[in-house]
């Protein structure tokens, strides 16, 4: 499969793999900008896809990323139609919780959180789309689990 990418500006980074097995591809930011703590922006990369027809881009956090800052990517989706920029969602969390013994402690955090032009600040997985029909019907059939949902096997 070929992904099609246009270069929106003379210093978009185009996505690549760390590693040639890797499920995503590593997208870069093409600003610089300040996230301050509690605050959502959206991230320019500076590029523009064609996605193939049949086939959707999820656009997730890094892993290290997520696990060493309070950076938190919101996954998006990417039709397979869209050809203007993505753009990253991002947010800086502005609540931590530590357990410490015998209970936890809630932080507040202030302060900003600078991202670089050409910083990775998410990856992008492309995957397959199945087509749907909606169907309505007037009864559903029963299973094991039920209406059982948010929490009812355990948290």
């Amino acid at each position: 499969m070929q992904l099609k990418v246009k270069r929106l500006t003379d210093t978009a980074v185009l996505p690549v793999k760390a590693h040639p097995t890797d499920a995503g591809l590593d997208i870069c930011a093409d600003e610089d900008i300040t996230i301050n703590a509690g605050e959502t922006v959206t991230v320019s990369t500076g590029l523009s896809i064609a996605i193939p027809e049949g086939y959707y881009g999820r656009l997730k956090g890094r892993s290290g990323l997520t696990a060493k800052t309070l950076l938190r990517v919101q996954e998006g989706t990417i039709d397979a139609s869209y050809r203007g920029e993505i753009k990253v969602i991002c947010e800086l969390r502005a609540l931590t919780a530590r357990k410490e013994p015998g209970r936890w402690t809630v932080i507040m955090r202030s302060g900003g959180y600078s991202i670089k032009k050409g910083k990775r600040i998410a990856q992008l997985i492309i995957q397959p789309l199945p087509t749907v029909d909606v169907v309505e019907v007037d009864e559903m059939d029963d299973t094991d689990r039920g209406d059982g949902g948010f929490g009812s096997t355990g948290v």
